[in-house]
């Protein structure tokens, strides 16, 4: 079903690679820092907490709206979703393997571990671990450690960068260790 306003026929006029691209993009800029989510939707949407992929749905059509001016929950033809789709598509390919997150050496996985465990909740959730649980749940994707380095890094940053010194110090241990 088409809508009257006219968007419908401007997405898809509008719409091809340079601006799924753009859409893609925009998502990813918006994310910097805070990945872990996104990695976990996008990898094992089955697996994740509802809310962690209906946050990306939602930042997909924001994205669209932002670079085509199109509404999408407000156009109901499949060919204005199948935009959708296409960026849905692009984001898990570039995503589902953890992307450019930190690999864990082998070896280190479990210190690491036990250092995002040892986190409080918002700066383990910065470091990509699932923290709906009673304990942070690192982000193993393909049997190896991922770890938002950035989104570390971000944290450390957070009001003018007075993280409490133990946990400055667990994160800067991460950090070395990812980094070796």
């Amino acid at each position: 079903m088409d809508d009257d306003s006219g968007w419908h026929d401007v997405l898809l006029d509008v719409w091809a690679q340079p601006v799924c691209d753009a859409v893609v993009d925009r998502i990813e800029r918006s994310t910097v820092g805070r990945r872990g989510w996104l990695v976990r939707a996008l990898a094992d949407p089955e697996r994740c907490p509802p809310e962690w992929t209906e946050t990306v749905h939602a930042l997909v059509v924001a994205a669209i709206r932002d670079e085509t001016g199109a509404d999408l929950d407000e156009l109901g033809s499949q060919a204005a979703w199948e935009c959708y789709e296409q960026v849905w598509d692009a984001l898990t390919l570039r995503w589902e393997d953890g992307g450019d997150l930190e690999v864990a050496a082998v070896g280190t996985e479990p210190e690491i571990s036990r250092l995002i465990q040892a986190l409080p909740v918002e700066a383990a959730a910065h470091a990509g671990a699932d923290v709906t649980g009673a304990v942070p749940d690192p982000m193993w994707l393909g049997g190896r450690l991922r770890v938002d380095a950035a989104g570390l890094e971000g944290y450390l940053e957070l009001d003018g960068g007075r993280a409490p010194a133990d946990v400055h110090r667990t994160i800067s241990a991460i950090l070395v260790r990812l980094r070796g």
